[in-house]
């Protein structure tokens, strides 16, 4: 923008049509266009420059003008930035780019390109243009280093997230282990189960009681957690051994009377105690004289050996089921030898019946035989019989007849059809289980290896026993702000925040303006008012305010803040360089000793002294005047 009275040396471009009238317009002639914002505007910074690269080094041989980028498709990649950009243009494709306020630069890059150009129009080699949609090798070269820019800072961010995570969750495990000294837990891997049981006498011997007992299915997202601050090595067999299965998690608790060490006490039972041998027990069941933790442990094994088990237990399986179906066929072959025999004894019963009726009624017993066949007559009486029942039971058996609802069963040669793959234990069948690589330490059992790593399994794995024992907390903080406030408003604010309980998440007073520059003064409002130390215009009143409720924080608004963070990212950079992890844990505010009224009891009590001590001195009187 030109001063008042004063005419600009920049022509204005504010659209498509503009822009390809101007570039047709000069189209010999060298472009120095200014690339702006609307919610920036142009350079003011680079006036004097350009005035000078028009009136003292290109004259008419430079078109100075500035591009609005919000309403022009051509610079479209320039929109929505603050830092000033110039471009350079000759018939009608970019030549150079500059980026920054530098007039000097800006200068020595205008006789620069007015020097191309001349040696062009002399016959000399042609300048490098660059059409408007391609980007310009100075363009890229910035690009790629704000890329990387970005990418440092987004691992600085997140390095300073997970440190300050750490540190916040370090300290809520220190704040919960003075409330959990009398609690502990053992953690057994899936296949250890047992254990448990095996160490049962042990718990009785180090005078400790089982509180509680948990099967916990371990997952990739809560496998840090319960190996918080541990000594296990977390290889691939460790974890995966860990998540095969639900894992065993006892809960024990010492009595209130006992002051040892529950961390120690349980480190040396399993870790480092040997058992003793038992004289009623046979050498054979004796416990081997090793620490519980290595009794249980083991080494993982090889592929061979995990795809040799595999094997082994499928053709286990297939031997199992095939004995099963040669028991089912031997008891079909039975029930269809019982039935064939009882259809064959009624139909005898059935024919002595018919002999004595005829008997009975005069006639012979036996009808006049039909005339058959010599081979017919061969196949009557009980030779008969028993032909017809061998074939019925071969016939129930081929066919695979269903006697009373049993499975059907083929014949032998049908089953052993199935084709079961040749095995080879060193080659990888695809669609297999994964196998963790062998010859990694996988423990059975796991007991806490400090107070930190004990209070944050204890609230992991027991979370509604231990909320009864003492408070949980959280190192994740909601989403919040700083707000500052002038010091004279304390009051006002402190108003404020007991109207919404859980908002204020910290509060202190400090001396500055910038919340990366300031010096600490106070803890809380009461504290600063007990100072003697003067005050002072900059001493502001600091608030780390959440973020969840947005009422709380248009109220404090409404105040008149010195400073709020502009955004969530900001207030928690800010609020960690005023506030960092552990502020305030060490004061502890001392509280205003009010004397209490007597009971009006007391009170009838210490009046009614006087008179009862002058009625007893009128008695004394009297008998000494009777006297």
């Amino acid at each position: 923008m030109a001063r008042k009275g004063q005419l600009s040396i920049q022509d204005s471009i504010e659209n498509d049509e503009e822009f390809d009238a101007y570039i047709e317009a000069n189209y010999d002639r060298l472009i120095c266009m200014e690339v702006y914002s609307e919610f920036c505007g142009p350079s003011q910074a680079t006036q004097n420059a350009v005035r000078k690269g028009k009136l003292e080094i290109g004259g008419d041989d430079v078109a100075m003008c500035k591009a609005l980028t919000d309403n022009i498709s051509y610079l479209e990649r320039f929109r929505y930035k603050s830092e000033p950009c110039f471009v350079f243009i000759y018939k009608g494709k970019f030549t150079n780019i500059m980026f920054g306020a530098n007039g000097i630069e800006l200068c020595n890059i205008i006789e620069k390109e007015l020097e191309g150009r001349r040696k062009e129009l002399q016959g000399g080699p042609p300048m490098i243009k660059y059409d408007f949609e391609e980007v310009l090798p100075i363009e890229a070269e910035k690009t790629e280093v704000e890329r990387k820019l970005d990418i440092e800072t987004q691992e600085q961010r997140e390095r300073l997230r997970v440190l300050t995570l750490a540190a916040r969750k370090k300290r809520v495990c220190e704040r919960m282990s003075v409330d959990l000294r009398r609690y502990n837990f053992i953690l057994f891997w899936p296949h250890c189960h047992h254990a448990h049981y095996d160490l049962y006498e042990k718990w009785d011997y180090v005078n400790i009681v089982v509180a509680a007992k948990e099967e916990f299915q371990l997952t990739e997202d809560n496998l840090k957690e319960a190996l918080y601050m541990s000594d296990i090595d977390p290889n691939e067999a460790c974890l995966y051994a860990l998540q095969k299965g639900p894992a065993l998690v006892v809960l024990f608790k010492m009595f209130d009377t006992d002051d040892r060490n529950f961390v120690n006490v349980l480190r040396y039972s399993l870790y480092q105690e040997i058992p003793q041998p038992k004289e009623d027990l046979p050498p054979e069941k004796q416990v081997p004289p090793i620490p519980a933790f290595e009794r249980y442990a083991s080494i993982s094994k090889s592929a061979r050996e995990v795809r040799r088990e595999r094997y082994n237990a499928k053709m286990q399986k297939l031997r199992a089921e095939q004995e099963e179906r040669d028991r089912l066929k031997r008891e079909q072959e039975r029930l269809a030898r019982e039935a064939e025999e009882d259809r064959i004894r009624a139909e005898k019963q059935k024919k002595d019946e018919e002999r004595m009726a005829r008997l009975a009624a005069g006639l012979p017993a036996e009808p006049e035989p039909e005339e058959v066949g010599a081979e017919g007559v061969e196949g009557e009486g009980l030779e008969g019989e028993e032909l017809a029942l061998t074939e019925a039971t071969e016939t129930t058996a081929t066919e695979g007849t269903d006697l009373e609802g049993l499975p059907v069963v083929l014949e032998d040669d049908e089953v052993r059809e199935e084709q079961i793959p040749e095995f080879h234990s060193d080659v990888e069948i695809e669609g297999e289980e994964y196998i963790p690589p062998g010859g990694l330490f996988v423990p059975g059992l796991y007991c806490p290896p400090n107070e930190l790593a004990k209070s944050n399994g204890l609230v992991l794995f027991f979370r509604k026993t231990i909320q009864t024992v003492t408070t949980i907390e959280s190192e994740v903080l909601p989403p919040h702000v700083l707000v500052m406030f002038h010091v004279d408003k304390r009051h006002e604010v402190m108003d404020v925040v007991e109207q919404h309980p859980g908002t204020l998440l910290q509060m202190g007073l400090f001396q500055g303006d910038d919340p990366f520059n300031v010096e600490h003064v106070a803890f809380t409002v009461k504290q600063y008012d007990k100072m003697v130390r003067l005050r002072k215009h900059l001493d502001r009143f600091a608030l780390q305010v959440s973020r969840k409720r947005s009422f709380a924080l248009l109220q404090l608004a409404g105040l008149n803040p010195c400073y709020i963070s502009s955004d969530v990212e900001a207030g928690e950079r800010d609020c960690l360089a005023l506030f960092p992890v552990g502020y305030g844990d060490q004061y502890i505010e001392e509280e205003s000793i009010k004397e209490e009224a007597p009971p009006e009891e007391q009170i009838q009590v210490v009046e009614a002294a006087p008179a009862v001590e002058e009625a007893e001195e009128k008695a004394e009187e009297e008998e000494e005047d009777e006297g």
